[in-house]
């Protein structure tokens, strides 16, 4: 059960389970916001059979994107975050809403798994050094929102703190982590701490320091039974850091064979009429969950009668 000194409206009451949490420090001038993703990370690793080198790889990218999906406001609100690299997984696609729910898949899943030291994946080999992240919010304007900077290491957690830093003008620290165990997803998750309109130079010095004196690992600390509030509080050493709210979060995706059968139906009308021709069932497959949707002839040329406009 949550201690009531670390609970915030909307987490789960039982704070081992995946959720995000939401704090403020320092007078209001700094942001702190700590998440647990492990069910998810291992929901994904399941999903893709991803190789101990991607599925690191992967669960970082997906906290990250849930770490700074955290800021939209409405219950439409969309973001992607896309990364292109030059590693062997070649790049990751995440989608995530505002509610927790996140979907992603890498474009390489089955890649080597080398170590920086032992236990200390090399995630950056994995994904390449050279490349870019690039994040797109629709949050109900006439156009999307799109941000993109070039990898600077590959290790993610640097990557979206340089993102935050040149594409957002948000001095942040971004840490996270994903333990495997026998190649399965033990533990996972993250922190962001970002600074807010009238922080002083004082407090960016003083996280600053606190992010680089030592602060221990985000999976060392879940693994000694840390909550994520508890992590925040331990980063920002503030006693009157105040907890606003959280939420659960899993991996969630809305794919159906309505879905795949708009994704048909816009194809060119010499696609459509060519799988007519071959008068054979037609698979398709969900790249963020791996579920597989058969279609049948008779319901291609149902798809291909309504690009044509007929009834």
């Amino acid at each position: 059960m949550t201690d009531d000194r670390y609970y915030a409206s909307g987490m789960p009451t039982d704070d081992t389970k995946d959720h995000l949490v939401r704090a403020v420090a320092l007078r209001g001038n700094v942001k702190a916001v700590a998440i647990r993703t492990t069910v998810l990370c291992e929901e994904a690793r399941r999903l893709h059979n991803t190789s101990n080198a991607a599925t690191a790889a992967l669960g970082r990218f997906i906290t990250g994107s849930l770490l700074i999906a955290e800021s939209m406001k409405n219950e439409t609100d969309t973001q992607t975050t896309l990364i292109r690299a030059d590693g062997p997984m070649r790049g990751m696609t995440c989608v995530c809403d505002n509610r927790g729910n996140a979907r992603a898949y890498p474009y390489e899943g089955n890649v080597e798994t080398t170590y920086l030291r032992p236990g200390k994946i090399n995630v950056g080999a994995a994904v390449g050094n050279k490349g870019s992240l690039t994040v797109i919010r629709d949050v109900g304007l006439k156009e999307p929102y799109s941000g993109s900077v070039e990898l600077i290491s590959g290790e993610i957690a640097e990557d979206f703190t340089y993102y935050l830093a040149s594409s957002e003008q948000t001095p942040s620290v971004v840490a996270l982590g994903v333990q495997i165990k026998n190649g399965i997803v033990s533990h996972a998750g993250g922190m962001m701490i970002q600074m807010m309109p009238g922080y002083t130079d004082e407090d960016l010095d003083y996280v600053e320091k606190r992010a680089n004196g030592g602060f221990p690992e985000i999976t060392f600390l879940l693994e000694e039974g840390f909550s994520p509030a508890k992590i925040l509080d331990l980063f920002m050493g503030d006693p009157k850091i105040t907890y606003l709210n959280g939420y659960p979060v899993q991996f969630s995706c809305p794919c159906s064979k309505e879905r795949m059968a708009d994704g048909i139906a816009s194809l060119g009308r010499a696609e459509l009429y060519n799988m007519i021709k071959e008068n054979k069932d037609i698979e398709t497959v969900c790249h963020f969950c791996g579920k597989k949707y058969q279609f049948s002839p008779s319901e291609i040329e149902k798809l291909f009668n309504i690009k044509m406009g007929k009834v």
